[in-house]
């Protein structure tokens, strides 16, 4: 069995967990850690079976946890190899010891545990951005957030994903009208932004369908979006076949999938 749990989406943290009997993953950490460990155990688990956790990006709101998970848990934190590299200013404040950073290169696979995890460059913002492709148990989760533009990337691992995490962060005409400054509104439209759910609900649409797929539209925005927009979108125009679910803003979610009969 494959556990998979919505810890936290949208502008107040993001991070999610993937367990096996033997083994859990974290993908970001953009709360505290207290919060991150009770978060986990609502949902069965325990932050010490944490084997390691992987960074998409270093705003705040997706790595605030991270340095205080790698001093407490001793275990390994994992982000672009060049962010290690160039000793980023915002990784420095995070004051995870040398010991326990690790940095991956985009399309290299590496493991934490019994998981696979291969990253693959967003269009974001903040330095060296990734998504992630994680396989265990033959079955794959791919997590799609945080990005302006659809990573080419994207299509082919839609078509193999088991269970999708995908952002959905804005609705286009609440943007337009809503309270932000131009600057801002134009930056989270720009490239280096976040996906629209205009725009994910039209990636769907090219992909062939899967009705064994599961569809977690996450990060969605307190301030330009709502699930009930979104639900009315999707509703309308996603021809895309497969379960959805639509992640409020800091809630949790979980679910599972059986392994695949040929990792039997």
């Amino acid at each position: 069995m494959i556990h998979y749990s919505v810890l936290g989406s949208g502008s107040n943290g993001n991070s999610y967990l993937f367990r096996t009997k033997s083994s859990a993953l974290l993908i970001d950490a953009g709360f505290s850690l207290k919060e991150i460990a009770k978060r986990i155990q609502q949902v069965g688990s325990t932050i010490e079976a944490v084997g390691g956790l992987c960074l998409t990006h270093l705003h705040p709101d997706h790595s605030r946890g991270a340095g205080v998970f790698a001093r407490r848990q001793k275990k390994p934190v994992w982000l672009h190899e060049k962010l290690v590299q160039t000793q980023d200013a915002e990784l420095l404040a995070l004051a995870i010891p040398d010991d326990l950073l690790n940095g991956f290169v985009p399309g290299a696979p590496f493991t934490v545990g019994e998981f696979s995890i291969t990253s693959f460059p967003t269009s974001h913002d903040s330095p060296f951005s990734v998504g992630f492709a994680i396989h265990v148990g033959g079955r794959q989760i791919t997590v799609i957030t945080d990005t302006g533009t659809i990573p080419v990337e994207a299509h082919a691992l839609i078509q193999q994903s088991d269970v999708l995490f995908m952002e959905a962060n804005y609705d286009e005409t609440m943007l337009l009208r809503g309270p932000y400054p131009p600057f801002l509104k134009k930056r989270i439209a720009g490239k280096q932004g976040h996906l629209s759910n205009n725009e994910v609900i039209e990636l769907l649409n090219k992909c062939p369908p899967l009705p064994h797929a599961k569809l977690y539209f996450c990060h969605l925005s307190k301030v330009n979006n709502h699930p009930k927009v979104l639900a009315q979108e999707c509703e309308k125009e996603l021809q895309w076949k497969g379960s959805t679910t639509i992640c409020h803003n800091g809630e949790l979610y979980e679910g599972y999938i059986e392994r695949s009969k040929e990792k039997l």
